[in-house]
């Protein structure tokens, strides 16, 4: 009898878990098909809520807080209120360390921190002083843990594409890097439906831009 009361109970919450389950990847799955369309501030800041809110309520999913973090970065990009981008940085990294503590150590989180860095310098340039040691130091740590995760070198690319020729920047020096990345996009595989599977396009179009100037 007891044997039966206990393969009952476990059966029971087999079937809890796998439908919270399911209800976490549709909730995920209907948020991701709608980022694919997504062009606004407002359609944006409805993700990154969305993303908040699932990420809440199951924390031990690391890919929910990742994208809460990737659109509260995205907004930041799009926005020109100085305040409000600090905001939205503010959040994201808070949010990229709620997804650290359910993955720790995933490379895509370390690809979002370095991007909050840029974003910070980007604001604020003086921080460059220490935020850029940080950055290339995540972007070192990213490729140790996950070599092929082509994001990692785009968002290296992206910081020696911007930086001034007289820094050690510029487009000819992020080429080699950009060409890397195309690489690892061209090999890269997402390993579920859930993961990071963005840049490509990012790519392309970098090199693409310095390909132009290469013509002039």
């Amino acid at each position: 009898m007891k044997t039966t009361l206990f393969f009952l109970v476990m059966s029971c919450s087999a079937i809890s878990m796998h439908a919270q389950s399911q209800k976490f990847i549709s909730a995920m799955l209907s948020n991701l098909e709608v980022a694919k369309s997504a062009t606004t501030l407002e359609e944006y800041q409805q993700l990154a809520n969305n993303f908040e809110r699932i990420a809440n309520a199951e924390q031990t999913e690391w890919t929910a807080w990742y994208y809460a973090a990737f659109y509260n970065l995205v907004i930041n990009f799009q926005d020109s209120v100085t305040d409000r981008k600090e905001k939205f940085i503010a959040l994201a990294q808070q949010q990229i360390e709620n997804g650290l503590k359910a993955k720790p150590e995933e490379s895509e989180f370390l690809v979002l921190k370095v991007m909050s860095y840029f974003a910070e310098m980007a604001i604020d340039p003086m921080k460059g002083m220490t935020l850029l040691g940080e950055a290339n130091a995540l972007i070192s740590q990213a490729k140790s843990i996950n070599p092929d995760n082509p994001r990692i070198y785009l968002e290296e690319a992206e910081a020696v594409y911007n930086m001034p020729p007289e820094f050690g920047g510029g487009k000819e020096k992020a080429l080699p890097i950009l060409l890397l990345a195309r690489e690892k996009f061209n090999k890269f595989v997402p390993a579920d439906q859930l993961a990071p599977n963005w840049g490509r396009d990012r790519c392309e179009m970098l090199l693409g831009g310095i390909e132009k100037s290469n013509e002039l």
